[in-house]
């Protein structure tokens, strides 16, 4: 490698400033150039958080989403609940005897109705083969009143009826039917159907019904009860107590059924047991309004 040669301190002093010159002049020149360059666009790869929910505020409405169902553990079926009855009838009395009374008769009564004089007929009819037919006509003068008539047959309870009748001029007009095999009464002046309690009657059999049931217990001061249908629908218990009969009704058991309620008209009978404690005086409501009442007058073959 060759030396330098030897220069004087001023010497070296001027080109070393020589050389930052052309240094500073070639930088200049470079920056020039990469200021007059076109510029370049860059796009930055951002990476994104996860989407956090933001809580609701309390008035938002919350939308749930459905639970799945959870697997049925299989188990014991609860037991049927037991079927209410559709009324508290009852149970009839098994050693309750046949109705000791002759036939076929005719009872002729004296009739009181709305303030007026009139007479009635009950006719009872027993059959051989155990049937039975009652029929009750009424006349105040020369008018006829509608008839009532219970068909039905006899058992160890007493009266059965199978159909009650309203008649005019010699129709049905209103009626009551009893099922026996299906426990129904039914009615042709509504669509009621009731369940039919053991012994039920209607509104003429049980007068007799009611003299079956005395005769099986005729003790001073006792209770009976039974079971009446009407034409409007109703089922209703009527239950009769004794009480005292008065000078003129003396020998006669004297029976008075217990309020239905506010409007009840009342119905009060005296049973005579000479006669098998068949009715001979019987009054329902006010004979001088819109009640009646009608007395035995004599027994007619």
């Amino acid at each position: 490698m060759r030396a330098l040669p030897a220069l004087p301190g001023a010497a070296w002093l001027a080109l070393a400033a020589s050389l930052l010159a052309h240094v500073a002049l070639l930088g200049g020149e470079r920056l020039r150039d990469e200021a007059s360059r076109p510029s370049r666009a860059v796009t930055l790869a951002v990476a994104v958080p996860p989407r956090v929910p933001l809580p609701l505020p309390e008035s938002a409405p919350a939308t749930l989403m459905p639970t799945p169902p959870a697997r049925s553990t299989p188990r014991e079926a609860p037991p049927p609940a037991p079927p209410l009855p559709a009324v508290d009838a009852p149970t009839p009395r098994a050693d309750t005897p046949p109705l000791r009374l002759a036939g076929p008769l005719s009872w002729p009564y004296r009739l009181r109705q709305g303030g007026q004089d009139g007479e009635a007929l009950l006719d009872w009819r027993p059959e051989a083969d155990g049937r039975y037919s009652l029929r009750l006509t009424r006349r105040i003068g020369e008018r006829t009143l509608p008839a009532w008539e219970s068909l039905g047959h006899m058992g160890q309870g007493g009266l059965a009826p199978e159909r009650f009748a309203l008649q005019r001029g010699g129709q049905d007009r209103q009626a009551i039917n009893f099922d026996a095999e299906e426990r129904v009464v039914s009615f042709s002046a509504t669509p009621a159907r009731l369940e039919l309690p053991e012994g039920a009657q209607d509104r003429l059999s049980w007068w007799v019904q009611l003299a079956a049931l005395v005769q099986a217990n005729p003790a001073p001061g006792g209770r009976w009860r039974v079971w009446v249908a009407g034409l409007r629908g109703e089922l209703r218990e009527w239950v009769f107590e004794a009480v005292d009969a008065a000078p003129e009704d003396a020998g006669t058991l004297h029976l008075r059924r217990q309020p239905l309620g506010e409007r009840d008209p009342g119905v009060e009978l005296w049973l005579d047991p000479a006669r098998g404690y068949w009715p001979v005086r019987l009054r329902q409501g006010d004979p001088e309004t819109r009640g009646f009442e009608i007395r035995l007058g004599g027994v007619e073959g």
